[in-house]
């Protein structure tokens, strides 16, 4: 009953954000764009979206150095197969397969794994958020968005703070021995304990995931990572744009790449349909370019992604002998 209610919110949600894509829209004048993307861009395409997962990989390599040595050419194919796994399917399945997959085959603390997944994504949200004032301060400065950024930079440095404070003055254990000692009286106190203890191990193994802050010379080579991945990302939508015979500023490729990553963390159906195309229309709409050209470059630039992250998952998936169909259920 609880998985049809969570299904039918989800395509509520999915049906309202394509209300707004769909609504006013001129189908002759977006079919018309559609046929005027240049085919040798297929090629470029082709080559550029392995860009941000080859980064991708070598960040993921050195954020998990301390702990396993693993080689980037497999990387790049779990990057790849966890980036379609995070579109087809719920609660971020890519991201936990990625944590089970490294970590079984490494011999390394799963959850830690996860630890340093969720650590990689600060990486990418402080990227983005260097994206978005760049953006911002060279094409759309206004005091909205000014004020915007700045609330935006006090909620990533509180990120960073917080993540560097829990790994360095991790206080779980004497939380923990706290709890147990207060508890000790309560009915059912051996179950009690044993929760107690089941999220003191599970946190501890999650901030262990944030180890590479003990070794920052690693940092830097991370961090400009975490931003050849972004311009790798933006290569791929300015290619796109080019592909249509646009000719507009640089920062548009940041602004759909900002509006994009917040519009992932709307809950939807799969392939974030809805929300992904609600995003990148409302890019475009700041460079003035038209509803039907917008629709058109998203549908291009996601069946690309789509397409070629689905080639290289399956067969990274054939050759492991794991099923799709049994990750999907165990996700589920």
């Amino acid at each position: 009953m609880k998985k049809n209610i969570k299904k039918l919110i989800l395509l509520l949600i999915t049906l309202v954000f394509l209300y707004i894509v769909f609504s006013n829209l001129d189908f002759k004048e977006l079919i018309r764009t559609m046929k005027t993307f240049k085919p040798i861009y297929m090629l470029y395409l082709s080559l550029a979206m392995f860009i941000p997962f080859t980064f991708r990989s070598i960040c993921f390599k050195y954020l998990m150095s301390n702990s396993a040595k693993i080689p980037v050419i497999e990387l790049i194919q779990v990057c790849m197969t966890a980036a379609i796994l995070n579109i087809t399917l719920p609660a971020r399945a890519g991201d936990l397969f990625r944590a089970f997959f490294i970590g079984q085959k490494y011999k390394v603390d799963k959850i830690k794994v996860f630890g340093t997944v969720l650590f990689e994504r600060i990486f990418d949200t402080f990227v983005i958020f260097c994206f978005l004032m760049i953006a911002v301060s060279f094409y759309h400065r206004t005091p909205l968005t000014t004020n915007m950024c700045i609330i935006a930079a006090v909620l990533v440095f509180l990120m960073i703070v917080l993540t560097f404070i829990a790994y360095k003055f991790n206080k779980t254990d004497k939380i923990s021995s706290f709890l147990i000692e207060k508890t000790k009286s309560y009915p059912f106190s051996e179950y009690i304990h044993k929760f107690i203890n089941f999220i003191n191990n599970s946190l501890n193994s999650l901030f262990k995931g944030f180890e590479v802050i003990a070794t920052p010379s690693k940092l830097p080579i991370i961090l400009i990572s975490a931003f050849l991945i972004w311009c790798g990302e933006c290569l791929n939508y300015y290619l796109v744009i080019k592909g249509f015979g646009y000719d507009i500023h640089w920062s548009v490729t940041m602004f759909i790449n900002c509006f994009i990553a917040f519009a992932c963390m709307i809950p939807s159906t799969s392939i974030f349909i809805g929300p992904y195309q609600v995003a990148v229309i409302s890019a475009f709409a700041l460079y003035n370019i038209p509803k039907e050209a917008a629709l058109a470059m998203s549908f291009v630039e996601q069946a690309f992604v789509i397409i070629l992250t689905s080639i290289v998952a399956t067969i990274f998936l054939i050759r492991n002998n794991i099923s799709y169909k049994e990750l999907k259920e165990d996700i589920q």
